[in-house]
């Protein structure tokens, strides 16, 4: 019966004291947290406006050439994807069993002049079950070509970047 007195009067010192910790007891009140100073909601984002304000994206022109009419636009860096030079629409949807990037890309390299840019041997890498086998298809990640390519549009950056290759 001590034993189970012991018990129950240790349970309720530390259920008090677990409680007063929470609720600003005198334990909780020891050392005053500092005071932190709100941000604007204009401090929130990228765009510098309010999260309250649903602003309208800028009007653009997607890309309308044709394969071959344009030049190849320079690469923002080494490793970035390249990006497609002429209009898309009419290649849209882009499916495993239906993908005009690939009836006209898939052709040996280098590149010759004239002719579409060869997808590149990375292209026929599975990285997930053999990332040092070149495949003879392209890999289960690498059909949907603009999940990493973006065709040229003239729409301006939505954020300023001060980014230099």
């Amino acid at each position: 019966m001590r034993t189970a007195t012991s018990a129950a009067l240790l349970l309720s010192a530390s259920l008090l004291a677990c409680t007063a910790s929470r609720t600003g007891g005198p334990a909780a009140q020891a050392a005053p947290a500092a005071a932190v100073p709100a941000l604007k909601d204009s401090d929130l984002g990228l765009s510098r406006t309010s999260v309250f304000d649903v602003p309208a994206p800028p009007l653009f022109h997607a890309e309308d050439s044709t394969p071959g009419e344009k030049p190849l636009p320079p690469r923002v860096s080494a490793v970035a994807p390249p990006v497609i030079p002429h209009g898309i629409e009419a290649f849209d949807p882009i499916r495993r069993d239906a993908n005009a990037c690939v009836d006209c890309h898939l052709v040996d390299g280098p590149k010759k002049a004239g002719e579409a840019t060869p997808i590149p041997a990375s292209h026929f890498l599975d990285l997930r079950r053999a990332p040092t086998v070149k495949g003879e298809k392209l890999a289960g990640a690498r059909w949907v070509c603009t999940a990493c390519h973006v065709a040229r549009s003239d729409a301006p950056p939505a954020v300023g970047s001060t980014y230099r290759p």
